[in-house]
């Protein structure tokens, strides 16, 4: 691992624990700037997360369920556009296999240390106060200032954990303080309460999901609000300690048959009781921002479950 891909690594444990527009005041600007190979990119993510609790069968969420809204203002070379889409969370969206299809992914155990690169910093810009809203209610993402990570990267983060209340529906949207308009405004998809796996309520726990066959089968109430990526990741820690994933994206029709050939993937006990299911409705809005040359925001829903 580089450097560069250190930072990156640090950067993301540091967000985990953290858990309008030329009036876009882009601070901060370094002195090379004026580069022709640097990029601008902001991301905005709306992020429902729900974890299903063995410990408490019945309840999807709970204790389990946490909302978070952040936002990311970067500026990088663009030699580094896949690693920065990639720490952003865009990389994993935007390399989702076709539709009704799976595809394994993995993870290396751990880092491998290589020199760094001169130039490769990645700077997090400072656009000044944000205003979330939602469900009726509205107030500023938390800011948070980082020091040089490594000699990598630098600057402002805004947003973790929210105050706003998930509901499912609504719309929610960002704008800067001194805007009266929103920058953009996304409806929130549907919660995941009707998931059945193999005709089992996930929230009761998929205890046997794999005794009588190698099969799994997801059915739950299409979307038809608006155009969206459903997302199934099946995830394990292999033989040599590596994290994999099998990730699916099935169409919105509310029934997924995992395909024999992703059934073969899937690892033997004893890997199999570290098993773990995600499934995810993903809604993707680009969105025009002064001084940036590309804005997205994205609004994730997603339920989390082991599988026994």
């Amino acid at each position: 691992m580089s450097r560069l891909r250190a930072g990156f690594a640090l950067f993301g444990t540091l967000l985990v624990l953290t858990a309008g527009c030329d009036e876009l005041g882009l601070a901060g600007e370094r002195t090379d700037a004026h580069r022709g190979d640097l990029r601008t990119l902001g991301v905005v993510t709306f992020q429902s997360v729900g974890m299903v609790d063995l410990q408490a069968p019945g309840d999807v969420s709970g204790s389990g369920e946490r909302f978070v809204v952040e936002a990311r203002f970067v500026r990088y070379p663009q030699p580094l556009e896949s690693e920065v889409r990639e720490v952003l969370g865009l990389a994993e969206l935007d390399g989702l296999p076709p539709a009704d299809t799976c595809a394994v992914r993995a993870r290396p155990a751990g880092p491998v240390l290589e020199p760094a690169a001169r130039g490769a910093e990645i700077e997090l810009l400072d656009v000044g106060r944000i205003l979330a809203r939602g469900g009726g209610t509205e107030h500023a993402l938390p800011v948070r200032t980082f020091p040089d990570l490594l000699d990598v990267m630098s600057g402002v983060t805004y947003g973790g954990v929210s105050a706003l209340p998930y509901i499912p529906g609504r719309r929610y949207d960002v704008r800067g303080e001194s805007d009266r308009s929103p920058w953009v405004s996304v409806d929130a998809p549907p919660a995941w309460e009707d998931l059945r796996i193999n005709g089992l309520a996930v929230g009761e726990g998929l205890f046997g999901t794999f005794d009588t066959e190698p099969q799994l089968e997801a059915n739950w109430i299409p979307w038809t609000d608006r155009p969206s990526d459903v997302v199934l990741s099946l995830s394990w820690t292999g033989a040599d300690g590596s994290r994999r994933a099998l990730v699916c994206h099935p169409a919105d029709d509310g029934v997924f048959q995992l395909p024999a050939d992703a059934v073969a993937q899937l690892p033997a006990a004893p890997e199999l009781a570290d098993l773990t299911l995600r499934l995810e409705r993903v809604v993707r809005v680009s969105f025009p921002l002064d001084r940036l040359d590309e804005a997205e925001a994205v609004f994730r829903v997603s339920l989390t479950t082991p599988v026994r």
